[in-house]
């Protein structure tokens, strides 16, 4: 659940409606919508199922008791109190997939299907389902937000990846949106994965779907998004005139129709290559070539087409074909370099890349072969900032600040925990009683950690406590154990202070395996 300013944001935004404005409602269709429900006992859903007719749906939206969040530490929705969901602890706990799929066909729910909305059912940005479930590049192009809590210990979003390819995604995902149908023959929703842009000023506000009858759907979510479909459409159909390999579309009541491609992206495809070993530097120049080529085609018309890049672009590898989609965006009179530009910046943007340490070597080596290494970073900086203006909008905002503060919260708990072994260090040498030579960061989580652990900490030295002059003669160090140096590199300073001092001296670095060598 939600709660405090998050909450306020939420029921005062777009937001709100994410989770359902991509389902095709149909109006012969009863449905019961159930968001967070109280109880999901087999008797209350035997009661949804009574309202219903005999070709009704159940469409019930609830928070994932196991999401990888609550394994982070986020306290239980129902008692407050980290990693009870995963016991099942509290009045009325919220069952996992597994439990609720049986008391659903117990309540005489015969079909279901099951989708799953990211990063939760709040804020949804993507729906996957089980016929359509994220690949390990997920991170390419979506970054969760972390919600603030207290008891968080680790950050969560860099673990999607090994949850997805252990095959624990429906297991540990945030949140479910289950469909289920009173009548096993009824055929489930056509969606099989969603896009959903909520987030964007009303004329950019699209749910795009793919769906199991081979085509993909962009439907605008707000009136004032029509012009901005057709003019997608019509940029589309000026590429394909201009020679650019576009995705073919057609507008079929109110939306733009494509055929759906189980193709990679260009950027997804980079990532597998460098995920297994295969990665091969002159194929990624030769596509880069031709990812210029067609920017160069479409400035033609006087446009820059800044959306032509890896990311909206699919690859055939049998047949090395490139396919550009969703051009939905143009500059007037500006530079095709600054859309070549953009292209670039996917090996920045990529994390597959960014983990690499030749893509520094690679992305030199095509800012001259382009002829903008002079110019690169103004040609980046006005790139960003026109992206960021006109595809985010400030509407997720919220969502970064809370992230961005709940990731330094963790930072603090991982410093903390950092330091645990110095614990089991003192433990060994039977020392209980400590001095600590620095009183930064690591010195302040180190008295932390002694405090709770039972260490009394009998001084502090610090140049700005001004006590660090003739330490030879403080009384108070007679009556510890040990002289703690809170530094990693702190073997300068431990030399010092042992012609000083008679007792032992370590540095930080030393007690859990860090110095620098």
């Amino acid at each position: 659940m939600l709660s405090g300013t998050l909450r306020q944001y939420y029921e005062n935004s777009p937001w709100k409606d994410s989770v359902f404005c991509w389902y095709p409602f149909e109006n012969e269709t009863a449905y019961e919508i159930v968001m967070d429900p109280k109880e999901l006992s087999v008797e209350a859903l035997v009661m949804y199922k009574q309202k219903l007719g005999l070709h009704g749906r159940l469409l019930l939206v609830y928070e994932n008791p196991f999401a990888l969040r609550y394994w982070a530490g986020k306290r239980a929705i129902n008692t407050g109190v980290p990693y009870d969901t995963l016991f099942g602890y509290g009045d009325k706990p919220l069952p996992s997939k597994a439990e609720l799929q049986t008391r659903l066909k117990l309540a005489g729910f015969e079909g279901q299907k099951w989708f799953y909305p990211l990063t939760d059912q709040y804020f949804t940005r993507e729906v996957y389902s089980e016929n359509y479930l994220p690949d390990e590049f997920l991170n390419q192009r979506f970054v969760p937000y972390v919600r603030h809590d207290i008891s968080l210990q680790f950050d969560e979003r860099p673990l999607y990846r090994e949850v997805i390819r252990g095959g624990a995604f429906e297991f540990m995902c945030g949140a479910y949106f289950v469909e289920a149908r009173v009548c096993h023959d009824d055929p489930p929703c056509v969606v099989d994965y969603a896009a959903v842009t909520i987030y964007r000023e009303p004329a950019k506000r699209f749910a795009t779907t793919v769906r199991d009858d081979g085509t993909v759907h962009k439907t605008p979510l707000h009136p004032d998004g029509k012009a901005s479909m057709l003019r997608t459409l019509r940029n589309h159909e000026e590429l394909m005139d201009l020679g650019v390999n576009v995705i073919k579309m057609k507008l079929v009541n109110g939306s733009l129709v494509m055929p759906r491609l189980n193709l990679p992206t260009l950027w997804d495809y980079w990532a597998k290559k460098l995920s297994d070993g295969t990665f091969d530097v002159q194929e990624m120049i030769y596509q880069f070539d031709r990812i210029q080529e067609a920017i160069m085609m479409a400035a033609k018309t006087g446009k820059c087409y800044w959306e032509l890049v890896p990311a909206n672009c699919f690859y055939d590898e049998r047949n090395d074909e490139m396919i550009f989609i969703d051009q939905e965006y143009y500059w007037e009179d500006a530079s095709p370099e600054v859309a070549l530009t953009r292209a670039l910046l996917s090996l920045i943007y990529s994390p597959a890349f960014s983990a690499d340490a030749r893509r520094d070597t690679w992305l030199e080596i095509l800012k001259k072969r382009y002829g903008i290494s002079d110019r690169f970073d103004l040609l980046s900086d006005q790139a960003s900032f026109q992206t960021y203006t006109e595809v985010f909008g400030t509407e997720t905002l919220p969502l970064e600040l809370e992230t961005e503060q709940s990731i330094k919260r963790i930072e603090r708990v991982r410093r903390y925990n950092r330091f645990l072994p110095v614990i089991t260090k003192l433990d060994d040498m039977g020392m209980k009683r400590s001095a600590i030579y620095g009183f930064g960061k690591r010195g302040m989580a180190l008295k932390q950690v002694f405090d709770d652990n039972g260490i009394v900490v009998t001084n502090i030295l610090d140049k700005n406590l001004n006590n660090i002059e003739d330490i030879g003669k403080n009384l108070a160090l007679s009556n510890c154990d040990i002289l703690i140096v809170s530094l990693l590199e702190g073997e300068a300073i431990k030399k010092d202070l042992l012609e000083e001092v008679t007792i032992p001296i370590y540095t930080l670095g030393e007690l859990i395996g860090e110095q620098i060598k």
